[in-house]
């Protein structure tokens, strides 16, 4: 008789799987095949694919900080991936590693490295290179001149440059003379000192007059923005513009825009400022990122500084490249060796099973089949069936059965009573005719020979 054990009856599981008993706990198959007690999971948590996983709702590619130093990644099924960790020297800020900061937004310094050069902090606190000063930086601002120097301050009057690196009050040329070039020189009416020279006009503000051949000065260029320091002034100290979409220029005290100054890595300029790219902005051409509007398209910054349609992805796009597989997933790599889908959809490098494992069309390691499902047969006195490829124990032979195989299968069977000997015949019938007819003849003699023997007596 076919007796049913608790472990035959849960036979059928897959040793290693783990599976969703409901959203919050999961049970695994034992060495077995049977499953092991249910495991909750912890508060916060749902089951998904026979694990525990953060409850769904982030949007897939977005990033999160989990702490100063570390972010994870919003996975394919909306999912937080694994805790991933920014490098030293950087700590996390919206979701993403950046250098630790250096200083404070907006402060200013003369560089360390160039006497000529003042730094700003930007918007990711860092120093860059913002301004060159020609004549020097002090306590992080640009001399205005080089000591010494001097400079006209009108037609009439120049300036000094101080110890200090600054224009000193302006002095009058006197009765006479007008400044030409920084220098005060003897005014001939109409006349001027050097051919090519310039200067404002004295009777319109917004004329600039240069030295002809002749030794006169001529109108020369009409000043939308007014005539300054032998200069049209071309903008207002302090107004910046966009050379291009990689740098700036500031106004300078004189009106004039001074030397373009390159944005930081990563930004454009816009509006006169370095800005971070929104939109299908892109600072750097070639720098690609996964489409916001379609998850399996793979964008790359053109030379316009937008973001272009390149390469369309089957498995989804992950960190600015096409995915391979679907984060979690496994697959055999060879008879014996699996691969694992990390989280930005790439396959690792193969890893062995365990010695007798082999790898199943799911990725996973499975122990090699020794018999065939459904099979049976005898240890000792014992029935075993063969479950997922692997001899299980079924039941017992009762004391008084034996297992038997037969037929493909294997079964107990009770024992037979040993069998009776047969009756012992009577003596006579051991005798036979012959032996009877001796016997009946030994007792008439016998009788005879009494009867005899006691008549002589008489």
């Amino acid at each position: 008789m076919f007796v049913s054990t608790a472990a035959s009856a849960q036979l059928g599981c897959q040793p290693g799987v783990s599976e969703c008993i409901d959203s919050s706990s999961y049970h695994t198959c034992g060495d077995y095949a049977v499953w092991n007690p249910a495991v909750t999971c912890t508060a916060g948590q749902t089951c998904s694919d026979g694990e525990c996983h953060a409850m769904l709702g982030c949007s897939p590619g977005d990033s999160e900080c989990t702490d100063s130093r570390s972010y994870h990644v919003c996975s394919s099924r909306a999912v937080w991936g694994p805790t991933q960790y920014c490098a030293g020297g950087q700590t996390c800020a919206y979701g993403a590693c950046t250098p630790v900061p250096q200083c404070s937004y907006g402060q200013t310094r003369c560089s360390p490295s160039d006497s000529s050069e003042i730094q700003t902090c930007n918007a990711q606190y860092q120093w860059q290179n913002w301004r060159y000063c020609g004549n020097g930086c002090y306590n992080g601002a640009c001399h205005d001149c080089s000591r010494g120097s001097t400079r006209c301050s009108d037609d009439y009057s120049y300036e000094t440059c101080d110890s200090d690196g600054e224009w000193g009050p302006s002095h009058s040329c006197g009765r006479d003379y007008i400044c030409d070039g920084g220098s005060c020189i003897r005014s001939s009416e109409g006349e001027c000192q050097s051919v090519g020279a310039a200067r404002c006009s004295p009777d319109d503000a917004n004329t600039l007059q240069h030295c002809g051949s002749n030794y006169r000065w001529q109108d020369w260029k009409f000043c939308q923005n007014g005539c300054d320091y032998s200069m049209c002034v071309a903008c207002g100290t302090g107004e910046t513009q966009c050379m291009d979409s990689q740098s700036y220029a500031r106004c300078d005290s004189q009106g004039q825009w001074g030397a373009a100054i390159p944005c930081q890595s990563g930004y454009l300029c816009s509006s006169g400022s370095c800005q971070a790219p929104s939109g299908d902005q892109c600072a750097t051409p070639g720098l690609k990122r996964c489409s916001p509007a379609n998850a399996n398209m793979v964008q790359m910054c053109g030379s316009n500084n937008l973001y272009q349609d390149y390469l369309q992805c089957n498995d989804g796009c992950y960190n600015a490249q096409c995915a391979e597989c679907d984060a979690g997933t496994k697959v055999c790599a060879g008879a014996t060796s699996y691969r694992t889908c990390n989280a930005a959809g790439q396959l690792s490098d193969p890893i062995n099973c365990p010695d007798g494992y082999t790898c199943d069309n799911g990725g996973h390691c499975i122990a090699t089949p020794q018999c065939t499902d459904g099979q049976r047969n005898c240890i000792s006195d014992s029935v075993y069936g063969c479950s997922g490829g692997q001899w299980q124990l079924l039941y017992h032979c009762a004391s008084d059965s034996d297992c038997k195989e037969a037929s493909g299968t294997a079964y107990c069977e009770q024992e037979s009573a040993p069998p009776q000997p047969p009756p012992q015949p009577g003596i006579i019938a051991e005798l036979g005719t012959l032996g009877v007819v001796f016997v009946a003849t030994t007792i008439v003699l016998a009788a005879a020979l009494v009867y005899f023997y006691i008549g002589r007596k008489k």
